[in-house]
């Protein structure tokens, strides 16, 4: 028995009636995070002699395939909050790699474009980065691979989220 605020709380029940076999995962939520952890880890130390976090490349990626986003669609296409978009933008513009420009019909929305040295850090580091995520998805081979993909695709197609909105 557990209390919490002099109130005594029973452990939660078991959510599965099977038993589980020793070291077997509970949660695949939890396995998700390890991994999107462990892989963004490896993109980062791939990506860093470049001066880019993996959070600053996927925004040097979203411009590529879409010039002119608002930070508003920025954040919303990398799945982060508007303050994480706006900290990433900021960057790279002091970096050079991105400018900035304020819409022509909304004065309150600024675009961003990818400079000429955003393009050639986005080559180099993208080409980096899939060689790590590559790497880092060794302990697969390629049918593992293919199913992993077509697994996680369902789920995120699926999910409350799905359209990224």
């Amino acid at each position: 028995m557990i209390s919490f605020y002099g109130i005594a709380l029973s452990p939660a029940p078991s959510r599965s009636n099977k038993a589980r076999a020793p070291n077997e995962p509970e949660h695949a939520l939890w396995l998700l995070k390890r991994v999107f952890h462990q892989g963004h880890r490896t993109v980062s130390e791939a990506v860093r002699p470049y001066g880019v976090t993996p959070t600053e490349l996927g925004a040097l990626n979203r411009l590529v395939d879409e010039p002119g986003l608002s930070g508003a669609e920025l954040a919303r296409r990398m799945l982060v909050t508007p303050q994480a978009a706006q900290l990433s933008l900021t960057a790279l513009e002091r970096r050079g790699l991105v400018e900035r420009t304020p819409d022509a019909n909304h004065g309150r929305i600024v675009r961003a474009y990818l400079t000429d040295e955003g393009r050639g850090v986005w080559e180099v580091c993208m080409a980096i980065s899939i060689d790590a995520e590559s790497e880092f998805l060794a302990v697969l081979d390629a049918q593992e691979r293919h199913t992993l993909m077509e697994l996680l695709m369902r789920v995120a197609n699926s999910g409350p989220r799905a359209n990224g909105d």
